[in-house]
């Protein structure tokens, strides 16, 4: 949408306006959206964020919507990035499909507290499936658990964006950070996608999350999480090509004068022959007359 266009729909909301209430603001703006085609949802999306910084509830603005506040939270609310392919630091690393649904499960979590993600609702979503959720069964981590210290432990909260802008919050709403933090986690193992695990390890081992504060209240040992997922995301091991043939393996010795500081040693079938020896078998094979030769 064009700034200018934009600058002057928002004054035409503020004029045509009865008052300076956030409903009546967004309910004006529904009305010259409708009249202005082209500009709808970027019109009505800059007062939805002006009636939530407003602190009004996702089920006021549904209303005022004419849809259900899951509906509007749906399209307006801050979403968690799911996408199959994940650019940047993570060179077109692929995303696992366990994971998105970890992360579908973890917004319907944020949703139901009102609130962007955090790395609580990331704790619980892993719980949905993968290995991470074979993992925390294993440590005894339940959702049932995970939903009652997520009570206990977080109050909502209003908090001040990079861009000027109210939120609410429940817990750290550092959501979108941690899956950025495992897709470099991922690429840095050499691994080909993003996975559950390597979720689950930045969730466990960052100190001041809210995942962290969850798993201390359940007395959830870090160091046994981080224990249980090393086979999950080791690096992988790329081979380098060797010599056939040929070691620097200074045990072995020469099946022929039993040196072992002459270079590297040639193998054959169970016997080892240095370069020297092999220069003298050819200087031998060299002088020997043709016709003396067999096989």
């Amino acid at each position: 949408m064009d700034e200018v266009n934009a600058r002057a729909l928002v004054e035409a909301v503020q004029e045509r306006a009865t008052s300076d209430d956030p409903l009546v603001l967004l309910e004006t703006a529904v009305i010259v959206a409708t009249e202005t085609s082209g500009a709808a949802d970027d019109v009505i999306e800059h007062y939805v964020g002006a009636a939530r910084a407003a602190n009004v509830s996702w089920t006021l603005i549904g209303e005022r919507l004419g849809v259900s506040k899951q509906a509007a939270r749906q399209k307006f609310a801050h979403r968690l990035e799911v996408s199959d392919v994940i650019g940047d630091t993570a060179d077109q690393l692929v995303m696992a499909p366990r994971l998105s649904a970890c992360l579908q499960a973890a917004q319907a979590a944020a949703d139901a507290d009102d609130s962007v993600p955090g790395t609580q609702h990331l704790l619980l979503g892993l719980l949905h499936v993968g290995g991470a959720a074979n993992i925390l069964d294993k440590l005894g981590v339940t959702r049932d658990k995970v939903r009652q210290a997520n009570t206990r432990l977080f109050e909502p909260a209003t908090i001040i964006d990079g861009d000027g802008q109210e939120r609410r919050i429940v817990g750290d709403g550092e959501g979108d950070q941690a899956i950025a933090g495992a897709r470099r986690l991922a690429a840095r193992r050499g691994q080909s996608q993003c996975r559950t695990e390597h979720l689950l390890h930045c969730l466990a081992t960052d100190s001041g999350s809210s995942a962290r504060r969850v798993l201390n209240d359940l007395n959830v040992d870090t160091a046994r999480v981080k224990k249980e997922l090393q086979e999950w995301i080791a690096p992988v091991q790329r081979r380098r090509p060797r010599l056939i043939g040929r070691t620097k393996d200074t045990s072995r010795a020469c099946s022929f004068c039993g040196c072992k500081d002459l270079g590297p040693l040639v193998a054959g079938p169970g016997v080892w022959i240095c370069g020297s020896c092999a220069q003298a078998a050819m200087e031998i094979l060299r002088a020997e007359p043709r016709g003396l030769r067999t096989g």
